[in-house]
């Protein structure tokens, strides 16, 4: 018969059949190798999400430094695009006086100027010195892809460096997260 009389497609269910075989055999073939084989032995006990657990390791103060000062230099990319209403706690999470004010001054200049930033800076830490709460990075920051350009135009002004010397100076709060403190840049090539 066929499907306009409103019988059985033969092909159809035939293949169906095949899938239901199929099906069953990957099922039984599954089972077999969960089930592994045994020759008697006592089956050894499977281990516990506390016997496989990775390692964890204390992260250096290093690792630490480099990673709020990358952090840093990312939110320095789009300063002056967050919104006004929460740009100084945004930026007070990575950043303290007197580093501060400076870029919410700039962020405020730029916007006056119909000026933005555009782009990415790539860090590239050289040196990192800590010395109790305090630390120094250097870092060989690839600017080049980044700069500034007319908000509405998008017509870029200017264009950063392929080497840019900088040197940032963080201080470790109560609650031990690094911010930057000052940021300083010495000049092109390192």
């Amino acid at each position: 018969m066929d499907d306009v009389d409103g019988g059985w497609d033969l092909i159809g269910i035939g293949q169906q059949w095949s899938a239901v075989q199929v099906c069953w055999a990957g099922i039984a073939g599954a089972m077999l190798v969960l089930s592994g084989c045994t020759n008697g032995d006592k089956a050894a006990a499977l281990p516990t999400s506390s016997d496989s657990a990775a390692p964890t390791y204390p992260v250096s103060e290093d690792a630490t430094v480099k990673r709020a000062y990358t952090a840093f230099v990312a939110m320095l990319d789009h300063a002056d695009t967050l919104p006004l209403h929460s740009r100084e706690q945004q930026l007070s999470a990575l950043m303290v006086d007197p580093q501060l004010s400076r870029v919410l001054k700039r962020a405020d200049e730029l916007r006056s100027k119909n000026l933005t930033s555009y782009g990415q800076v790539i860090v590239h830490i050289t040196s990192v010195i800590i010395n109790g709460h305090e630390a120094t990075l250097h870092d060989c920051q690839d600017s080049s892809n980044a700069g500034i350009m007319s908000r509405t135009t998008h017509k870029k002004i200017n264009r950063g460096v392929k080497k840019g010397n900088t040197r940032a100076y963080m201080i470790k709060g109560t609650a031990g997260q690094w911010r930057v403190s000052k940021y300083v840049v010495l000049g092109e090539g390192c």
